[in-house]
C-alpha cells in the first residue's frame, strides 16, 4: 500500500512538472534563461580578484535552439580587464524556447541536476569538466547556467556525435571516465551532501520513462529504417522486462555516472587530455554504463572490434589509479559491459523516435554502430542470462 501511494505521489509531481514545462509563463521566469545574464553577475564570478574590472558591454551572439537554448556571449572588458587577460566570452545555456523540449527538460528534471552538479560536485573534478561560472534553476525547466567558453578560445578539438575519433582521444576519453567514476566509486557522500542523487530509476520523471519507452520502441520500429530482426526483439524484451534490469543495474557498485557521453559531449585539449560537458542526465550508476555507452555510440565499428577488450583493461586499470581498492575483475566487468549496451540502445531509440534533439543524420551513424555493438557481442544472449538468473551474475 505504502509502494503504491508513493508511485501516485511521484506521478502526480511528473504531472506538475509537464504542465509547468509546458507554461509558456511562470511567475519569478526572468530570472532564469539566457537573457537574465548580466555584466555585474559576470563580472562577480569572473573577475573578483581583479581590482577595478569592469564588463562594458555584453552582446549575445551565435544562439542555437534544441534541447536548451545555448548562445555564446561576448564580453568587452575595460583596461583593467584587459589588462589582467580575462575571457572575452562565454558559453551559456538555459529556459529552452521550445515548449516540447521545456516539459522534457522539466519533467526529468535536467536543469535543476546539471545546476546542482556545478554547485556541489565540479570542484572535485575540476581538471576533467568545464568550469562554471553562473548556475540556478528554477521550475518548470527554467534555468541559465554559463560556463568557461572552451571552443571560443581556440584551444580545445570539438566533436559531434558522428565523428570519427581517433584512439588517441577514445583513450582518453575512457581515462577520464575512470578518473570521475575512481573519485565517487561506492562514494560515503551518497549519504550525506550527495542523498539527493538518485539512481536511474528515482530520477524525476521516472514513473513516466517506462511509458515513454514503450511509445517510443513501437515509433522507432515504425520508421523506414533496417533494424535487424534480433535487435527488434531485445529491444521489445527490454522494455517488457525494465522493472527486471533497473534491479540488476541498481545491484551493481555505485559511482557518479554521467548519463550521455557521447563523442559530442567530449573535447580534446592541446595536450591530448580529455574534458566532457553537458551533465543533465547524470545520476547514480555503475560507472560500466558510460563505458558502454562511449563504445557503442562513438567509436568506430572497426576501431571497437580491435581495442574494446584494450580500452576496458585501460578503464579497469585507471579505477585502479584512481584510488578504487577492488575494481572488478576483467571478466565480470567483460559481462556487465556486454548487458549494460542495451540501457545506450535504449537512448539512441528514444532520441530518433523522438525527433529534434540531435541531427538525425549524426544519430543514424551511432544507431549502425550500436547494431553492430549489440551483435557483436550477442546482447540477446546476454539479456536471456540475466533474466533467467534474475541478476547479472557477479555485479561489478
Amino acid at each position: 500500500m505504502r509502494r503504491r501511494l508513493l508511485s501516485i505521489k511521484d506521478d502526480l509531481v511528473t504531472i506538475k512538472d509537464f504542465a509547468l514545462g509546458a507554461s509558456p509563463r511562470l511567475p519569478g521566469e526572468g530570472k532564469y534563461g539566457i537573457g537574465s545574464l548580466r555584466a555585474r553577475e559576470l563580472r562577480d564570478a569572473m573577475a573578483s580578484e581583479v581590482p577595478g574590472a569592469e564588463i562594458t558591454r555584453l552582446r549575445i551572439e551565435d544562439t542555437d535552439r534544441g534541447t536548451t537554448d545555448r548562445a555564446r556571449l561576448k564580453l568587452e572588458w575595460n583596461e583593467a580587464g584587459r589588462k589582467a587577460g580575462l575571457p572575452t566570452s562565454v558559453f551559456a545555456k538555459g529556459t529552452p524556447s521550445r515548449s516540447g523540449s521545456r516539459i522534457i527538460v522539466s519533467a526529468f528534471g535536467c536543469h535543476t541536476y546539471e545546476s546542482r552538479f556545478y554547485h556541489q560536485i565540479w570542484k572535485s573534478i575540476p581538471d576533467l569538466v568545464v568550469r562554471p561560472y553562473v548556475s540556478r534553476a528554477g521550475e518548470g525547466g527554467r534555468f541559465v547556467i554559463a560556463l568557461e567558453d572552451m571552443v571560443g578560445s581556440g584551444n580545445v578539438q570539438t566533436y559531434t556525435c558522428a565523428d570519427e575519433a581517433p584512439l588517441s582521444h577514445v583513450e582518453a576519453v575512457i581515462d577520464l571516465l575512470a578518473k570521475i567514476h575512481g573519485c565517487f566509486w561506492d562514494s560515503p557522500r551518497f549519504e550525506t551532501d550527495l542523498s539527493w542523487l538518485k539512481t536511474y530509476a528515482k530520477r524525476p520523471g521516472y514513473p513516466f520513462m517506462r511509458r515513454f519507452f514503450k511509445w517510443s520502441e513501437k515509433r522507432f520500429m515504425a520508421q523506414d529504417r533496417e533494424v535487424p530482426a534480433p535487435v527488434r526483439k531485445l529491444t521489445r524484451q527490454y522494455v517488457e522486462n525494465q522493472p527486471a534490469f533497473v534491479r540488476i543495474w541498481e545491484a551493481m557498485t555505485p559511482t557518479l555516472c554521467h548519463g550521455d557521453c557521447h563523442l559530442g559531449n567530449t573535447f580534446s585539449l592541446p595536450d591530448g587530455r580529455a574534458v566532457i560537458y553537458d551533465w543533465q542526465v547524470f545520476h547514480k550508476m555503475n560507472g560500466l554504463r558510460d563505458f558502454a555507452y562511449f563504445l557503442m555510440h562513438s567509436v568506430t565499428t572497426d576501431m571497437r572490434r580491435k581495442h574494446e577488450r584494450t580500452l576496458l583493461e585501460r578503464y579497469l586499470d585507471g579505477l585502479k589509479q584512481a584510488g578504487v581498492k577492488n575494481p572488478p575483475r576483467f571478466d565480470d566487468a567483460w559481462e556487465a559491459y556486454r548487458l549494460l549496451t542495451i540501457d545506450g540502445w535504449i537512448a539512441i531509440v528514444f532520441t530518433l523516435a523522438v525527433g529534434g534533439m540531435q541531427p538525425d543524420e549524426w544519430m543514424e551513424v551511432t544507431a549502425v554502430r550500436a547494431i553492430h555493438t549489440m551483435l557483436d557481442l550477442d546482447l540477446a544472449g546476454a539479456m536471456d542470462k540475466a533474466l533467467g538468473q534474475g541478476t547479472a551474475g557477479r555485479c561489478p
